[in-house]
């Protein structure tokens, strides 16, 4: 992403700083520039703007999960969840459920919820991946490598890059995941 999405974001919020959604995807391009924290103040500043958006509470689920605020992220994106239940980012929002409670080690409430999102948006990549982690993680290796063969076929990208928003923590955690699931039988 170029820091030109960063400087657009800020504009939005500085032509009209009570716009909930301008913060909130500010709060969003921030998470990808790792600005963790940053983004986490910015959506908590949406959320005081407009705390009934589905929109920003999801957002808001999103920048805490990667920040490591674990069950926060799940009480703001069950939350968005609640509020527009038919919500084109339902699926979304459901993902990032699945990575709070990937990253807070609960692997089997992840794996259920990467089969939820994998249910709203069949194919998903990133919920085959992640979710192969998981189930590596919990010793089910015959379905971690297929759900990692599965998202190698639906995604070119390649697997353990570590994305700027990721904790330290958060990638260890992941790589070991796919690390297992690559592992030959």
């Amino acid at each position: 992403m170029e820091s030109g999405a960063l400087d657009e974001a800020r504009i939005a919020v500085s032509l009209d700083d009570k716009d909930a959604m301008a913060h909130a995807v500010l709060a969003h391009t921030r998470l990808a520039f790792g600005e963790r924290e940053a983004a986490i103040a910015e959506a908590r500043t949406a959320l005081q703007l407009n705390p009934n958006s589905a929109f920003v509470l999801g957002f808001l689920g999103c920048v805490l999960a990667f920040g490591g605020y674990h069950d926060e992220a799940l009480t703001r994106l069950q939350q968005a969840r609640r509020a527009s239940p038919y919500d084109p980012l339902l699926w979304l929002w459901t993902f990032w459920s699945g990575i709070a409670q990937f990253y807070a080690r609960r692997f089997d409430d992840a794996v259920a919820t990467f089969d939820e999102v994998l249910r709203l948006r069949p194919g998903s990549a990133d919920a085959l991946r992640v979710g192969a982690a998981a189930l590596a993680h919990l010793g089910r290796l015959d379905e971690a490598r297929d759900r990692l063969k599965r998202a190698q076929a639906q995604s070119q990208r390649r697997l353990g890059q570590r994305a700027p928003w990721m904790r330290d923590e958060d990638y260890a955690l992941s790589s070991e995941g796919i690390r297992l699931a690559s592992a030959p039988e």
